[in-house]
């Protein structure tokens, strides 16, 4: 079971609100965030940081999590939920660039726009939630390599080594 972390703004409330009761009909464990209430004057800072750090801390535990966002502002969610060490945060308002963003750079956190149309947006977190980056070496060595930047303030160039038992080996005829 998916455990998916929720959040939502002013500008997101009652969309995050029935998208969260839509991943629990599901069968996802659902954690909600906030906002506890719509209130016009809230921020979205606290919000993404709040499911940015759940996100990373229950994967760091070997636990299968997501978060999503839903905002008033995307893009400033986007910024603010990556400034938590080892979130990768993008917005998709797309179930083929939600899975991309998995599929590329093993995003965790989902941002939505608070005016997306519901069945998108739910079509759209499924879409994110299962899928996953392929096991290509290229794609990991750069997620190594912005988590390298992320800790250090540097890119070493992580080389990822393959054994040769690992590469694989066509056999094609003509």
């Amino acid at each position: 079971m998916t455990r998916i972390h929720f959040a939502a703004d002013h500008g997101g409330y009652e969309l995050g609100l029935a998208l969260q009761a839509r991943a629990e009909a599901a069968g996802h464990d659902v954690v909600w965030h906030g906002a506890d209430e719509l209130d016009p004057g809230d921020d979205y800072p606290l919000f993404a940081i709040r499911v940015s750090t759940a996100v990373v801390t229950d994967q760091d535990a070997g636990v299968d999590a997501f978060g999503v966002l839903v905002l008033d502002e995307g893009a400033a969610g986007v910024i603010a939920a990556n400034k938590v060490n080892g979130a990768r945060a993008v917005a998709a308002a797309s179930p083929r660039a939600a899975a991309n963003t998995r599929e590329v750079v093993d995003a965790n956190v989902l941002v939505l726009e608070g005016i997306a149309f519901e069945e998108n947006a739910w079509l759209t977190i499924s879409a994110f939630v299962t899928a996953s980056m392929p096991h290509v070496v290229d794609r990991g060595r750069r997620v190594l390599q912005i988590e390298e930047y992320e800790n250090s303030g540097t890119i070493e160039g992580w080389a990822v080594q393959l054994e040769p038992d690992q590469i694989a080996v066509s056999h094609d005829r003509l």
